[in-house]
């Protein structure tokens, strides 16, 4: 299989730690998904789905970190998907990723109900219909709710999930509302909440949740917060750890509150 075409790059991320085969125009991996792998904490011996998998970063980051778990990244648009496949082979993941071209809302053609431990999406952030659409189709399915709105991806990861699984995701803290009626619609609960500050005073700009099903009343929430500059073009330690895929001891220390409501959810 070819690895590479001349409308493409192969990038090496998390210090070269895994290569993705990517569109030199077009969407690109974001720290945004550098950000969620790192979040995202799947059990040993899982199988997790990336949903919306795009080059397959957060599959091949995830299955490069957790050395017992297998991946199956699952993206409509041929394209990306192409691409992740042909980043199997360049991470030595044959036998650990698998990737399904398909669309989410229909995964239940694919997979079993309750086959999964967890699933992680980095889905679209703007709504259909708000703001310019980008033309370019690939790009615009990557930015916009077109193909996977976040009320779909609960209603479809509920399906999927085992009992007590998992989903982990990333959006713009804006938008909890709606996250927050989505999650008490289709029966999740936030399990673990790290919210993103653009640096020390600033607002959250977009958050990361572990929403699990089937969890007692009395659950736990953790949440802590991550600020990504420390001044104007300076990373904090924190996030510069993050995005080379290594440890952040200084998340590990993270508050601690009664899952009374879905209001519980604050930065």
């Amino acid at each position: 299989m070819e690895t590479r075409k001349t409308n493409e790059s192969v990038d090496g991320l998390l210090r070269n730690k895994i290569r993705v085969v990517q569109a030199k125009k077009g969407y690109r991996v974001s720290e945004d998904a550098i950000i969620l792998t790192w979040f995202t904490r799947p059990d040993p011996d899982e199988w997790v789905l990336d949903a919306g998998c795009g080059c397959g970063v957060i599959s091949f980051g995830l299955a490069s970190r957790e050395p017992s778990i297998r991946v199956i990244g699952l993206e409509i648009q041929g394209a990306p998907a192409n691409r992740a496949a042909r980043g199997i082979k360049l991470n030595g993941l044959e036998s650990r990723v698998f990737i399904v071209h398909g669309d989410f809302r229909q995964a239940n053609h694919f997979f079993r109900k309750e086959s999964f431990g967890s699933v992680v999406s980095n889905p679209p952030y703007y709504e259909s219909g708000r703001g310019k659409i980008n033309l370019q189709e690939e790009k615009a399915l990557s930015r916009h709710q077109m193909m996977m709105p976040p009320e779909d991806l609960f209603r479809v990861s509920g399906a999927l999930l085992k009992s007590g699984g998992g989903l982990t995701f990333i959006y713009p803290a804006s938008r909890l509302d709606r996250i927050r009626k989505a999650m008490k619609e289709t029966g999740f609960r936030p399990a673990r909440v790290l919210w993103i500050h653009s640096h020390e005073e600033a607002e959250p700009g977009l958050v990361c949740i572990e929403a699990k099903r089937d969890t007692h009343q009395d659950a736990k929430l953790f949440q802590t917060r991550l600020v990504l500059y420390s001044s104007p073009g300076v990373r904090t330690p924190a996030a510069e750890a993050i995005l080379a895929g290594e440890n952040a001891p200084e998340l590990c220390e993270r508050s601690e509150v009664s899952l009374v409501t879905m209001s519980s959810i604050a930065p």
